[in-house]
């Protein structure tokens, strides 16, 4: 009998990703393919969901033609998606913006602000108030009354993936709010009706079989099943292996972010003003974190303006290695990674990036490490305030492209004064693992984790170097301060 596999596809924030898995975890193949986030105005966010399906057209097709005749082993297709978003859909599924709002997307703040004063704040969580579904919803209404009149249903990311990819609309909890759920109030203050939100089901539901012309289109013999998943943060947590309380992971991507599995959620006051986020999760357990908003693309960002160009993979090499010649402290350099404002503790739309500390004998391998070091203290931001919240943190590991680099992996974990393993498994994974669960070739999603996510003895970081970014960490928190007094 021929070994079954699974396909993970995660559409994230810069790129879908498809790998292809054995049940025990082993990648058979993979494929991507990068698509643009618009930035019209200051605050703005957008992406076209027609880049999305081609995107996921081309990625699914190279990954599974990697495979050859061994295509009919496939048996399900796990997704993963970044959220929130919203795509207002008409009656045939097709949507009625260009661009749609992303979850960086901040346009909507004032609209955020408005249902917190009339209903209060328990729907925050499902990411960021200010970039939540609640107020990107009731901002579509106001803005774009004609559209919202014609819209048969408002999705998010997850829901518009499932829609298209099988005809039939569902969400689950973790990544945007479904017409099961209990939202009535939240719909009533944004002029909406729960009938207008798409079906919340379980993460290991079975949305529906592969539309039969897409499975053609990309190399499938047969129509495989559609499972539902989680979005991509606790996708990535999944893939890591990490399903009980205090584990969780780093994820260094585009964003940087810290995903920790709790038993409780974080009350709705402290997700407000503390800006953490915390949604379900799988087994009865939440996903609590915190973000800095911008991560690896802080070097990116520093690459291009270095570059006047889109940058290629050598470029990262390249800038990394000059950022391994200097010392830690960066000879006093210091970056506040506020490009896209500030996230946890304090939502902040208006703080703004900024280098500090430059003389005369700067140079860009000291601009790069200082790069690499900023993200690391927003990052050391977010653990402190998951410790002030009695968040246990007993076992992370890091993801995430950034988190390839040695050097970046070496700087966070001597910033956080914690171990941190590489976990290749990524929100692909996560997907996956998932996915054998709802066609039942795992009993459950900790046996699927168990056979599929061995973990890793990973070393403690160097004493003398925490205690070197202990002092560095005042610092920049002294220079953070002043900073955000300016911005304010």
């Amino acid at each position: 009998m021929k070994e079954p596999l699974v396909v993970g596809l995660d559409l994230g924030t810069s790129r879908v990703k498809g790998a292809i898995y054995t049940t025990d975890g082993r990648m058979v193949a993979r494929a991507t393919t990068a698509y643009s986030t618009f930035y019209p105005r200051p605050g703005w966010a957008e992406q076209s969901p027609s880049d999305w399906r081609e995107a996921v057209r081309k990625t699914l097709k190279e990954a599974i033609g990697l495979l050859g005749r061994g295509a009919d082993r496939i048996e399900a297709l796990g997704l993963s998606c970044h959220a929130p978003s919203l795509v207002p859909v008409d009656a045939e599924g097709e949507p009625l913006l260009d661009r749609v709002p992303i979850w960086q997307d901040e346009r909507s703040k004032e609209q955020a602000r408005q249902l917190i004063h009339e209903i209060e704040h328990d729907w925050v969580g499902l990411g960021m108030p200010f970039a939540a579904f609640a107020p990107k919803l009731r901002w579509f209404v106001e803005t774009h009354p004609e559209l919202a009149r014609a819209t048969r249903l408002a999705l998010g990311t997850k829901a518009y993936l499932a829609l298209w990819l099988t005809g039939r609309g569902a969400t689950d909890p973790s990544s945007e709010p479904g017409g099961s759920g209990g939202w009535a109030r939240v719909c009533e203050a944004c002029g909406w009706s729960l009938e207008r939100l798409p079906p919340l089901m379980a993460p290991t539901h079975v949305v529906g079989p592969l539309r039969a012309e897409i499975a053609r289109e990309i190399g499938l013999v047969r129509p495989v099943p559609v499972v539902l998943g989680v979005n991509d943060g606790a996708s990535s947590v999944l893939g890591s292996g990490a399903i009980k309380p205090g584990e969780g992971i780093v994820a260094l991507g585009t964003n940087g972010v810290i995903f920790v599995v709790s038993d409780e959620p974080v009350v709705a006051e402290s997700r407000l003003t503390r800006a953490v986020f915390c949604w379900p999760y799988v087994d009865g357990r939440w996903i609590a974190g915190g973000q800095t908003k911008t991560g690896g693309a802080s070097l990116e960002w520093f690459l291009g303006i270095l570059n006047r160009e889109p940058t290629e993979p050598h470029d990262f090499d390249r800038i990394l290695s000059l950022a391994a010649e200097v010392a830690p402290g960066c000879g006093g350099s210091i970056f506040l990674p506020y490009l896209m404002g500030q996230g946890t503790p304090h939502e902040n739309p208006s703080a703004r990036g900024s280098f500090a500390g430059l003389t005369i004998g700067t140079t860009r391998a000291h601009l790069a490490r200082a790069v690499l070091e900023g993200v690391a203290f927003t990052l050391r931001d977010v653990l402190e305030e998951l410790n002030r919240l009695r968040i246990s943190t007993r076992r992370l590991a890091i993801t995430g492209g950034g988190a390839r680099s040695n050097l970046w992996r070496r700087i966070v974990a001597e910033v956080l004064d914690m171990p941190l393993g590489y976990s290749p498994g990524d929100s692909c994974l996560g997907a996956a693992i998932l996915a054998t669960v709802g066609v039942g070739l795992h009993d459950d999603v900790a046996a699927a984790c168990s056979a599929m996510c061995p973990p890793a003895d990973v070393p403690p970081p160097a004493p003398d170097r925490v205690a070197v970014y202990q002092r560095l960490y005042r610092d920049y928190g002294a220079l953070r301060e002043a900073i955000l007094r300016l911005s304010s």
